[in-house]
């Protein structure tokens, strides 16, 4: 990213997805390290373009639960994905809320913990049904009928 172009939303966005989608690569092949500088360097652009925290927390604490969720801190990774779901909650980002639902529901699916998976997955698909998103709540209960016969 060009640091003298003007920052726009559609910029925000795309590194905050490059973010997420480089963490959940990193978890995935065996050029892990490669993709966790590239979510580094995303979720770096988003703290340095935090203005406020109404914009920028939810993200960027998703991001970091990501990052130390990569990196095998488990009980760190955790905490982080609870306040990235209470700050999304708070400043009622509820499509953002409905992410950190769902990545927070496969973290603890990957640690055994399957009923704080399950209710996190379930959450997760109220908050994309009520932001509008039924193709993509219905793909999370298809996961949940898939993973956990319900």
């Amino acid at each position: 990213v060009n640091a003298t172009c003007q920052l726009r939303f559609t910029t925000i966005t795309a590194v905050f997805f490059e973010g997420l989608i480089s963490f959940a690569m990193a978890r995935q092949t065996a050029e892990n390290n490669e993709w966790i500088i590239k979510g580094e360097i995303a979720l770096s652009y988003m703290k340095r373009w935090e203005s406020t925290k109404w914009n920028f927390e939810n993200k960027i604490k998703l991001l970091e639960a990501e990052k130390m969720h990569c990196l095998g801190y488990f009980d760190l990774a955790s905490k982080l994905y609870v306040d990235a779901v209470e700050s999304s909650k708070r400043h009622k980002f509820v499509h953002e809320l409905a992410m950190c639902l769902e990545l927070q529901g496969l973290f603890f699916q990957g640690r055994n913990m399957a009923e704080e998976a399950l209710t996190s997955l379930r959450r997760s698909v109220r908050c994309y049904r009520n932001w509008g998103a039924d193709a993509v709540a219905e793909r999370v209960e298809l996961y949940i009928r898939h993973h956990f016969g319900h």
